[in-house]
């Protein structure tokens, strides 16, 4: 069983400080409605008390909204992943939408955006893979199809694929499963929001030397 949100280490301690959450708030007004802040509230501070409060919904969307596409589909992709190793007999098209996500986090070229959204398609957006890859498709660039006038993708549809994703992963029939599997997911959205970013890696391994 895991433990209560106080008793989680991984969280950021209530009284960090940082960007602010009113500011990720009032710029992402479609993702809410968020819960009230306190004033000159940090982003680690508010998304603490989301968890310590049990407002679970609202701390995966305003983590979401807080990293931003790239690293929200990171996030999101590990967070399937988390739940496909326990699936033997998942859809081989479910991981390999997780891998499409993960090529486009770690490279951020047109032809992995674009991979990605095939692969969505392949298990379908309505599934936790197919929403993660879809973010990554959704994340940036034009949404039209090769060759047509670009159509820039809208700002937030990733965050809210990424949401339906970790949300669709905790999905189950009893609540207190539910809860668990949402505490799981914040534990990595924060560690995801502690830690470097991985294709920072990437750039410094294929750097010359």
């Amino acid at each position: 069983m895991l433990p209560p949100p106080s008793a989680n280490s991984d969280l950021p301690p209530a009284d960090a400080i940082g960007e602010l959450a009113d500011d990720i708030c009032v710029t992402s007004t479609a993702a809410g409605p968020w819960p009230a802040r306190l004033v000159n509230e940090s982003a680690d501070a508010y998304f603490a008390r989301l968890v310590e409060s049990g407002e679970l919904d609202a701390a995966v969307r305003f983590a979401a909204v807080r990293m931003g596409p790239r690293r929200a589909t990171w996030w999101g992709s590990m967070c399937v992943w988390n739940t496909l190793r326990d699936q033997p007999d998942a859809s081989p098209n479910a991981a390999a939408a997780v891998d499409a996500a993960v090529q486009w986090v770690l490279t951020r070229t047109e032809d992995s955006r674009r991979a990605a959204r095939e692969a969505a398609d392949a298990v379908g957006m309505q599934t936790p893979s197919g929403a993660v890859a879809a973010s990554a498709f959704w994340s940036e660039g034009s949404v039209s199809l090769v060759g047509c006038p670009d159509v820039p993708a809208p700002p937030g549809v990733a965050a809210k694929l990424v949401v339906n994703a970790v949300t669709m992963t905790a999905a189950a029939p009893a609540s207190a499963e539910r809860t668990a599997a949402l505490l799981q997911s914040l534990r990595i959205a924060a560690e995801v929001l502690a830690t470097p970013s991985p294709w920072s890696a990437v750039a410094v391994e294929e750097s010359p030397a």
